[in-house]
């Protein structure tokens, strides 16, 4: 395999240009040519700038771990089983939600300073909270039949305009959101929305899309499904070649526009990748000791330390979360 990186002290650590995002300039990393292994005590599904990990634990409790604070699983609420922290902002703050034994019903709730709130609305489910605390979802809102994006500031949810139901899905801190909503002819479409302009279609109105994740640059992965992926980037759409790899899946970017998710022909054939444009795309499991006993299958989250959040097979065990750290 043909590698091309950036001499070791100059690996990774680049200045993100956010002037166009007229947002202050952070450091975001590179992928590395190597990545210590860590076993995560939960399946992980986002992790924040602190290296804050939140998921859910083998029997189904929503949690968040930190290297020195541990494991925190929360209470459950009465008369749901499952529970999920789905996103962490970078002061600690958490979203999640609870569903009953049936999936029938579910609650989303906000976790911060060690307290619980449910997030109001009917079957209310949130996908990501930023660092202003605010967070974005769904929920079945008075006056319509299916379940509607939202964003709950100050725990009200307010309707982002969809006419016929959707969900936000990505959520970054200057406040743009990225989402799917159903058309009045049943098709299914990725968008964009800010409190300046309201919604805005991403992708072909004319076939099926959807938003994968979105950073804080605006940079936004869409999957147009027989049109392929696409990264948009001050506006504008570009194909987005991820490798060889046709059936490779997105699901997650830094600021720095680097992408992990998995690709393979099904998913219990599927292993973990990663890919920028400077070093293209690699496989995880060529990137981590030969002797590890890992099996990288999926990754979910990636931070701007280039810290990335997944689960694979260790030593028989499936589903077992992982977290990479560059070397």
């Amino acid at each position: 395999m043909n590698r091309t990186f950036l001499p070791a002290i100059l690996l990774a650590t680049v200045i993100c240009n956010f002037a166009r995002a007229q947002t202050q300039a952070k450091e975001c990393v590179l992928q590395a040519e190597h990545y210590k292994i860590v076993a995560l005590p939960l399946l992980p599904r986002h992790i924040n700038n602190h290296s804050q990990v939140v998921g859910t634990t083998d029997t189904h409790g929503a949690a968040i771990w930190g290297e020195k604070e541990g494991l925190r699983t929360l209470a459950t609420s009465a008369g749901f089983t499952i529970a999920e922290l789905v996103s962490v902002n970078n002061q600690g703050q958490a979203a999640g939600f609870a569903t009953d034994s049936n999936s029938a019903k579910h609650q989303g709730f906000r976790y911060a300073d060690g307290k619980m709130t449910v997030l109001s609305g009917s079957q209310s489910r949130p996908y990501a909270i930023n660092d202003a605390g605010h967070v974005a979802g769904e929920s079945l809102l008075p006056g319509k039949l299916e379940p509607s994006p939202v964003l709950w500031k100050d725990q009200t949810p307010v309707d982002l305009g969809a006419c016929c139901g959707g969900a936000a899905v990505a959520l970054n801190n200057r406040g743009q959101i990225a989402g799917n909503q159903y058309d009045r002819e049943g098709r299914y479409h990725a968008f964009t929305w800010d409190s300046a302009r309201g919604i805005q279609p991403l992708g072909p109105q004319d076939t099926f899309s959807s938003a994968i994740a979105i950073n804080d640059v605006g940079h936004i992965i869409l999957d147009a499904f027989s049109g392929g992926m696409w990264l948009y980037a001050e506006g504008k759409p570009t194909p987005l070649q991820l490798g060889p790899q046709k059936n490779a899946k997105p699901a997650a970017l830094n600021n720095c526009d680097v992408i992990v998710g998995a690709f393979g022909p099904y998913s219990d054939a599927e292993r973990a990748f990663v890919w920028d444009k400077e070093h293209g795309f690699h496989d995880l499991n060529d990137l981590i000791p030969a002797n590890s006993g890992w099996t990288l299958e999926r990754t979910s989250s990636i931070n701007d330390r280039g810290e990335i959040a997944g689960w694979g097979d260790h030593k028989g065990d499936d589903d077992a979360g992982f977290l990479l750290i560059p070397q």
